[in-house]
């Protein structure tokens, strides 16, 4: 009774709300809410933005609930599954995201980001071992890259906690690091699901839409959409520009191609793609560990296998 209750709850919670509170907060806070401060507000257009803000709100309100919940629920899964120090890491990570905005970030940072570093070594070692050898690379390179964006922010805590013992420079090494791995870990990303389950003009057609949005965001207004990417994805955009509309269309369409098949790769994918690259919150710390469980197909929480056709059931 209680597996098939954790398998009702993970189904709904991680594999349907979480992406799609994940995917709308990102469009209406990080994105809409923030093009909209620099619009007049006259007529239909204040509406408009008051409802669409408040939605992007409640959005990501649930979003972040959602995110600590998965990593409860994926913790319970991993202690059934005996894998006990796996689930302690993301109980941590949990619980730290949940005392955070209570103690304070000075507090409770650093300790909530080591936590997260744990957990994102934890994740993806376990998956490493019966996995193809692109899929193994593509996680190692979403790994490297939460791993760069943490050292960076341990050089940041270190900044404002010991100023005498600050690296100078040390975080922005690090964050151009982990922004060209990303890069790179997309188009690894995108082999992997060609590899596995092919790539279909649907899966192609459709990881084109973001690209094209941001080809298109870039044309419009360079220095704006520039901004935005850093709100957004946490991108500074050092590399040719040509190569950040490819990296995405790659890693949107190896979503698409997952979908059918490996639906938990689709779901680490979007989540991956809504925590970005500096992962700056706990939140977006929480998107970004459950993303590479995902990714790893569950393997360090016991699995996560599903019965075809249909695909509903999660299985031990």
């Amino acid at each position: 009774m209680a597996d098939s209750t954790w398998r009702c709850i993970v189904r709904v919670d991680v594999r349907r709300l979480l992406p799609v509170a994940a995917l709308t907060e990102l469009l209406l806070i990080r994105t809409f809410y923030r093009v909209g401060i620099y619009i007049p507000k006259d007529g239909p257009f204040r509406t408009v933005y008051a409802v669409l803000t408040q939605v992007g709100s409640f959005a990501l309100n649930l979003s972040s609930v959602l995110a600590l919940a998965a990593l409860a629920l994926l913790a319970w899964r991993a202690w059934t599954a005996s894998r006990h120090s796996m689930a302690i890491v993301l109980g941590a990570v949990a619980a730290l995201g949940m005392l955070l905005p209570l103690a304070g970030v000075r507090e409770l940072g650093p300790t909530a980001r080591l936590a997260f570093v744990l957990g994102v070594a934890a994740a993806v070692r376990p998956a490493l071992a019966g996995a193809d050898p692109l899929h193994r690379f593509a996680l190692l390179g979403a790994a490297a890259v939460a791993l760069l964006s943490s050292y960076a922010g341990f050089a940041a805590d270190a900044g404002l906690l010991a100023p005498s013992r600050a690296v100078p420079g040390g975080p922005v090494w690090a964050q151009l690091a982990a922004e060209a791995l990303a890069v790179l870990t997309a188009i690894l990303v995108f082999a992997s699901a060609v590899r596995s389950d092919g790539v279909r003009a649907r899966s192609l057609a459709l990881g084109a839409l973001p690209a094209v949005a941001l080809v298109g965001a870039w044309v419009a207004n360079g220095a704006i959409t520039g901004i935005l990417v850093i709100w957004t994805a946490g991108l500074r955009m050092f590399l040719p520009i040509w190569m950040y509309p490819i990296a995405l269309w790659a890693f949107a369409s190896a979503g698409a191609a997952w979908r059918p098949r490996h639906p938990w790769r689709a779901v680490g994918v979007v989540l991956l793609l809504v925590a970005g690259v500096t992962l700056g919150t706990t939140y977006q710390q929480a998107l970004a560990l459950v993303g590479l469980v995902l990714l790893g197909d569950g393997a360090a929480v016991g699995g996560l296998t599903f019965r075809q056709p249909s695909l509903e059931t999660v299985t031990r």
